[in-house]
């Protein structure tokens, strides 16, 4: 919950129970309030995509992304932390979240490649 640490190379550390209820409390509160903001727009006949700008980031999103191998094997090179990597990087806790699983659907549907790019210091060719 507690940001330690600099921009680039931090870690979070448990917050105390205050913060956790009032952190809780206004994320809450946010959230419904511009669930119902954005109710009201619709209702008004605003495009989906100009009301969601009330939105807050924490509301669950869905997105397709598109790209091959070579693209995907570049992104994981800077948005995954390993200890493996040839070249280490230091990608912010969110990304680095998104990436991993990125990185599973990855070695899924093609385990070759995704071995050759961790023998190769997670380098792109």
């Amino acid at each position: 919950m507690v940001q330690v640490g600099k921009p680039g190379a931090y870690v979070f550390e448990p917050g105390t129970d205050e913060q956790y209820d009032i952190t809780n409390d206004l994320f809450t509160m946010n959230s419904k309030d511009s669930w119902h903001r954005y109710q009201i727009m619709l209702q008004n006949g605003i495009a989906k995509e100009v009301a969601r700008m009330v939105l807050p980031l924490n509301l669950m999103s869905t997105m397709i992304v598109a790209m091959n191998p070579r693209a995907l094997m570049n992104f994981l090179s800077l948005r995954v932390s390993s200890e493996f990597a040839k070249f280490p990087t230091f990608p912010m806790w969110e990304i680095n979240q998104v990436a991993n699983e990125y990185e599973n659907v990855f070695a899924e549907h093609f385990p070759l490649t995704e071995m050759a790019f961790e023998d190769n210091g997670r380098v792109a060719p």
